[in-house]
C-alpha cells in the first residue's frame, strides 16, 4: 500500500493524523520544502545577531571558568557532576549532563571561542524552529479547500521571530532549553510518526524507539522535558483518539527512572537543589496560599509576553514582581481568569478543534513544572522558560490564523486583510527580536537594560553593578550596589561588592561598614571574614582583625588567604613571630605562591632573619623569575644585610623590567651609594626625582649625599625642595635638618 493511499485512508478514519508527506491540502512536495526552507532561513535572519556577542552572565561560570570542559580525560566527571560544578567545586543541585557535554563538545572544536557555541546554539534554534513546523503540518486537521494561510507555515515563522526567545539565544548557557526543546518535539513527533506506521500495518518500533530516546536527552538536558511523555498522552487523546499506547508509556516511564537513578547516583537526591533565596523566587518562602496567589500573577505576566513581547529582561527577581496581596488584586484575578479561559477552551476544543486542545493542552503542560504553582522552583519568573511552552502558543496561533483565512476565503478582500496582518505582525516581531538582540552584546549593556525594564529587581541592580565595576566606572557600580541595598538591606553580596569597591579605592571606613554587614548575614562566609579582617588592618585595627581571621581559619583550615591576612595583621601587630608562622601556614597550602613568600620573607626581615629573608626571595624568584616586586624586596633585603653588590644586582634588574617606577630608581640609588658609586646614585636619585618630582625623598638622599660629595648648592637646592614637600618633617629628619640649616648659614645669600 502507498504512503499516499495509507494517508488517505487515515484522512477518512476518526481521530486521523494527517501526514507531512505527499500533497496536504493541495500543498506540494516542493511547496512544503520551499516552505520549510524559508521557515528556517526567516529563523537564521532574525537570530543572527545572537552570533556576535561573547559569554555573557552565567556563561562565565558555567563555560568559562569551567576547568572540566577543557580535560577530555575528565569527561566522566561531567557524568557525575551536577551543572554548576565547575573544576574541583561540586555543586549538587541541578543535573543536565547533555548539555555541560555539548560545552565540552565545542570546545574540543574550537576551544574557548564564543562563537562556535553561539553557532551550535542558532542551529540547535533553527532545528527546534522546524520541529515546529513539521508538528504543526502533522496535526493540523485537512480541512475543507486549501487554506489562504497555511497553519504550519504561521506556526513556524511565528516561532522563528518571537521576541521572547532572545534571551535563549543571549546566553549560551541558554543551551539547556534548546536541547530540552528539541527533545521534547521530537518525542511526539516521532510517537505521532510511529502511530501513522501503525495503522498502515508496519513496524512502528523504530518510531517509538526513537520517541523514548529523544525524550531521554531532552530530559537530561534539562528537567523540564520531563513533560514530553504527558504530551505524548495528550496527542493520544485528543489527535489520535484510538486509545492509549500503554506500552509506550510504561517504556517511557522506565526511562525515566533510569534517567532519575543516574540523576540520584550523580548528585545524591532526586532533587537536592538546595536553599532557594528569597531573592531569587520570593514564591518558595511565602504562606501556601500566598505564594500560589503570587504564581497566578506571574503566568500572567508570562501569557502577556506571548501576546506583547515589549519589554524584556533578563530578570525578575525581587521585588519585580511584588507578593500578591490578596485573591482580589488584579493582577492574581487576571492570572486566575486565564487559568480557567484556558480549562474551559480545552474542553470545548477538545470536541470541536481537536488540533487546537493538543496546542492548548500543550501550553499549561509545559508551563506546569515551571509555574511555582506545582512546586517552587530556582526561579520566579524567567522568560528562557516560556521557549518550550511557547511552541504550543504558536501551534495554536497557527491553527487559528489559518481557519480565520480560511473561512474569509471566499471573501478576498477580507483573506487578503489578513494576510497583510500576519505579515506585518510577523516583521513587527522579528524588528523587536533584532532590537533586543542588540541588548545582549555584554553583561552591562543586558542589566542596563534590565534595570531600565523592571528598576526595583535586586539582582538586576547588583548585576549591573558587577558589569559597570568590571568595566571600570566605579562610580555607576557604587549607585548600583546602593540601590540594589535600598531595596533589600540584608543583601550580603551587594554589601559585599560594594566593601570591595571601597576597598579598592583605600576607602577603608566604608569598606568595613558594609563587610560587617555582610558578614553580619553570613557570619560563617569565610571569604567574607577574610576581606573585614584585611580592611580592619589596613583601617588600624588589627587586633580585631586577628580575632576575625583566627575565627575563618577555624571555620576553613584550607584557606591560605586567611593564613596569608592573618601574617599581614599579626605584622601591623609588631608580632613578627607570629607573623612568620600565619605566613608558613599559608605556604604549607600554597607552597609554590610567591606572593605568600614575599610576605614571609618581610615578616623574617622584621624579624631580623635577614639571611632567611633572602633564601625566601630566592624561591620566590626561581617561581617567579621576573618579578619586579620579589627583585625589589630581595634588594632590598641584601642592602639590609650589607650585601651591597646583590642589592645592585636585583635592584638594577628590577629598574630594568619598570624603569618609570621612581621607588626602584631610588632604592637603586640607596644601593648604588652603599656599593660606594656615588656619581651612579646622583644620577639614579635624579631620575627618579623626574619620574615623581612631588615626592620629597629622593631630594633627601640626593641633599645628603651632595653634601658629602662637597657640591653645597646642589645639596642646599635638594634639601630646600624636600623641605618644601615635606611638609610635617618626617621624611627630611632630624640629619636632614641639620644639614639644611648648616647650609643655609655657610651659604652667601644667607
Amino acid at each position: 500500500m502507498s504512503y499516499r493511499s495509507i494517508c488517505a485512508r487515515l484522512a477518512t478514519s476518526e481521530g486521523a493524523i494527517p501526514s507531512d508527506r505527499g500533497v496536504r491540502g493541495g500543498v506540494s512536495r516542493r511547496g512544503r520544502r520551499a516552505a520549510l526552507a524559508a521557515v528556517a532561513l526567516v529563523a537564521a535572519l532574525a537570530s543572527l545577531p545572537s552570533l556576535l556577542p561573547g559569554f555573557i552572565h552565567d556563561d562565565h561560570r558555567i563555560i568559562e571558568q569551567n576547568e572540566l570542559l577543557r580535560d577530555p580525560a575528565r569527561l566522566g566527571d561531567l557524568l557525575r557532576s551536577g551543572y554548576w560544578s565547575v573544576g574541583e567545586r561540586e555543586v549538587a543541585n541541578l543535573y543536565r549532563p547533555l548539555t555541560i557535554l555539548s560545552f565540552a563538545f565545542n570546545y574540543a572544536l574550537g576551544g574557548g571561542a564564543p562563537l562556535g557555541y553561539r553557532l551550535l546554539n542558532l542551529l540547535l534554534h533553527l532545528l527546534v524552529t522546524v520541529l515546529v513546523y513539521l508538528l504543526a503540518e502533522r496535526i493540523a486537521p485537512p480541512g475543507k479547500g486549501r487554506a489562504p494561510i497555511d497553519p504550519a507555515v504561521a506556526a513556524g515563522l511565528l516561532f522563528a521571530v518571537h521576541p521572547v526567545h532572545t534571551e535563549v539565544l543571549g546566553e549560551v548557557v541558554g543551551r539547556a532549553e534548546l536541547l530540552a526543546a528539541a527533545g521534547t518535539l521530537g518525542c511526539v513527533l516521532a510517537y505521532l510518526r510511529g502511530l501513522e506506521a501503525e495503522w498502515a500495518g508496519g513496524r512502528p518500533g523504530k518510531w517509538y524507539g526513537i520517541a523514548i530516546a529523544s525524550f531521554v536527552l531532552g530530559f537530561l538536558a534539562k528537567e523540564n522535558a520531563v513533560v514530553a511523555p504527558a504530551l505524548v498522552m495528550a496527542a493520544d487523546l485528543l489527535i489520535a483518539r484510538r486509545g492509549i499506547r500503554w506500552r509506550f508509556h510504561v517504556a517511557a516511564a522506565a526511562a525515566l527512572a533510569l534517567c532519575l537513578g543516574a540523576r540520584i547516583a550523580a548528585i545524591g537526591g532526586l532533587n537536592p537543589a538546595g536553599y532557594v533565596h528569597y531573592i531569587d523566587n520570593p514564591i518558595a518562602h511565602l504562606p501556601f496560599l500566598q505564594g500560589r496567589l503570587t504564581a497566578l500573577d506571574v503566568l500572567g505576566r508570562y501569557a502577556a509576553l506571548l501576546v506583547a513581547p515589549l519589554r524584556l529582561s533578563i530578570d525578575y527577581s525581587y521585588n519585580a514582581i511584588p507578593a500578591a496581596g490578596g485573591p482580589f488584586a488584579p493582577r492574581v484575578l487576571f492570572g486566575a481568569l486565564l487559568v480557567a479561559a484556558w480549562i474551559g477552551a480545552l474542553l470545548v476544543a477538545a470536541k470541536r478543534r481537536p488540533a487546537m486542545a493538543f496546542a492548548l493542552a500543550w501550553i499549561g503542560l509545559a508551563m506546569a513544572p515551571t509555574s511555582n504553582l506545582l512546586i517552587p522552583i530556582g526561579t520566579i519568573m524567567a522568560e528562557r522558560l516560556l521557549y518550550l511552552p511557547s511552541a504550543g502558543f504558536c501551534l495554536l496561533v497557527g491553527l487559528a490564523v489559518a481557519e480565520l483565512s480560511r473561512t474569509a476565503a471566499d471573501q478576498r478582500r477580507r483573506s487578503g486583510a489578513i494576510r497583510v496582518a500576519a505579515a506585518v505582525i510577523l516583521a513587527l516581531l522579528a524588528v523587536r527580536g533584532l532590537v533586543r538582540l542588540g541588548d545582549w552584546r555584554d553583561d552591562r549593556t543586558i542589566f542596563r537594560r534590565a534595570v531600565e525594564v523592571v528598576p526595583d529587581s535586586v539582582r538586576a541592580r547588583y548585576n549591573y553593578g558587577a558589569a559597570t565595576e568590571e568595566a571600570g566606572d566605579d562610580a555607576a557600580a557604587e549607585e548600583a550596589y546602593v540601590r540594589a541595598i535600598a531595596i533589600w538591606p540584608a543583601f550580603s553580596d551587594a554589601q559585599y561588592n560594594l566593601a570591595g569597591l571601597y576597598a579598592r579605592q583605600s576607602r577603608w571606613d566604608d569598606a568595613v561598614r558594609h563587610y560587617r554587614l555582610a558578614v553580619r548575614e553570613q557570619p560563617a562566609n569565610v571569604q567574607y571574614l577574610v576581606n573585614l579582617g584585611r580592611s580592619l588592618t589596613a583601617q588600624g585595627s588589627p587586633g580585631e582583625a586577628v580575632e576575625l581571621l583566627e575565627r575563618a581559619i577555624a571555620i576553613d583550615p584550607s584557606s591560605d588567604l586567611a593564613f596569608t591576612n592573618l601574617g599581614a595583621a599579626r605584622l601591623a601587630l609588631h608580632d613578627a613571630a607570629g607573623a612568620v608562622l600565619a605566613y608558613r601556614g599559608a605556604l604549607r597550602l600554597a607552597p609554590d605562591h610567591p606572593d605568600y613568600l614575599r610576605n614571609l620573607a618581610l615578616a623574617q626581615r622584621r624579624q631580623g632573619d635577614l639571611d632567611g629573608a633572602e633564601r625566601t626571595l630566592v624561591a620566590a624568584l626561581a617561581i617567579r623569575p621576573d618579578d619586579p616586586e620579589l627583585l625589589l624586596a630581595l634588594g632590598l633585603t641584601c642592602l639590609a644585610a650589607g650585601r651591597s653588590e646583590s642589592a645592585l644586582a636585583a635592584l638594577g634588574r628590577a629598574v630594568e623590567l619598570l624603569p618609570g617606577q621612581p621607588v626602584f630608581r631610588y632604592h637603586l640609588g640607596r644601593s648604588l651609594e652603599a656599593a660606594g658609586l656615588e656619581r651612579q646614585a646622583v644620577e639614579a636619585y635624579r631620575e627618579a626625582i623626574r619620574i615623581a618630582p612631588d615626592s620629597p625623598v629622593p631630594y633627601r638622599n640626593l641633599g645628603l649625599l651632595l653634601e658629602r660629595m662637597g657640591d653645597r648648592a646642589g645639596a642646599l637646592r635638594a634639601l630646600e625642595r624636600c623641605a618644601a614637600l615635606d611638609t610635617d618633617g618626617q621624611v627630611l629628619g632630624e640629619e636632614g635638618r641639620e644639614k639644611l640649616e648648616r647650609l643655609r648659614r655657610e651659604a652667601p645669600h644667607h
